[in-house]
């Protein structure tokens, strides 16, 4: 893994998600790439004329231009390459982005709430997690960086389980940290059968939790876990463009950072 993607609005947020960036770049040796995108308003792009959109336009890419050089100062020496497009749907242009310039992995903040429109469409973070063509790594907006000693990889003992594991196997070595495996499931019935046919593990700790969320972020805590990683498997149009799961919904709640890897 020699790239990483780093998607900034140039918030707070961002800036508090980029000091993170800049350590894991250092410790799996890789070279970050910036990409800002700016759109401009739907209400003030229907109000303008045809003929002044482009001037509009021009005028955002220059103060993008602007904020995305205030962003990096100082960080010069750690970034490869920085680019700030213009587009309409955001996170389509990151993870197309991610796709053309064959990364390794995306670095990108998230927030613990959303407005109404994200309930229902997503936000910008989960749905480059969807759509990416690599790892994204979310770190929320009340994490700081600290060395990744412990990971903990959820599993729903999925058949792609073991390629995700060698990934996750992949990157953690490089971090120096070790991985632990931990299932959660709200009926313990199903929990044993699934602990009776279990394979490809060396160790698994079970939870019971009615919330799957819930029994996560509670085995995080107890584990003093630096990182969470988890899988997402392949879904129906439908279910991308309203993505309700656990993943999501860990993202949106976790403090602690979230790993996610795709099925491509």
């Amino acid at each position: 893994m020699r790239k990483i993607l780093f998607p900034t609005d140039c918030s707070p947020l961002a800036h508090n998600a980029f000091m993170y960036a800049i350590e894991v770049a250092k410790l799996i040796d890789a070279e970050i790439d910036i990409i800002s995108i700016f759109h401009l308003p739907m209400a003030d792009a229907s109000a303008m004329p045809p003929e002044y959109i482009d001037q509009m336009i021009d005028e955002r890419r220059n103060e993008a231009v602007q904020q995305v050089a205030q962003f990096v100062e100082g960080y010069e020496d750690v970034i490869n390459d920085v680019r700030v497009d213009y587009g309409v749907f955001v996170a389509t242009e990151i993870y197309e982005a991610a796709g053309d310039g064959d990364y390794g992995l995306i670095i990108m903040g998230t927030k613990g709430k959303h407005n109404a429109l994200e309930r229902i469409m997503g936000s910008v973070t989960s749905q480059v997690m969807i759509h990416a063509p690599c790892p994204v790594l979310a770190v929320p907006e009340s994490a700081t960086y600290k060395p990744i000693k412990k990971v903990a990889y959820a599993t729903d003992f999925h058949l792609k389980d073991e390629d995700i594991v060698l990934q996750l196997l992949e990157i953690s070595n490089r971090l120096g940290a070790m991985v632990h495996y931990v299932h959660v499931d709200k009926n313990e019935e199903d929990l044993a059968k699934k602990v009776a046919t279990l394979a490809g593990f060396a160790k698994v700790d079970h939870l019971s939790n009615n919330s799957v969320t819930d029994g996560l972020n509670q085995y995080i805590a107890e584990q003093e876990m630096d990182l969470l990683a988890m899988y997402i498997p392949k879904r129906g149009l439908w279910e991308k463009l309203f993505h309700t799961s656990i993943t999501k919904r860990m993202a949106l709640h976790t403090h602690t950072p979230l790993l996610v890897f795709r099925e491509k």
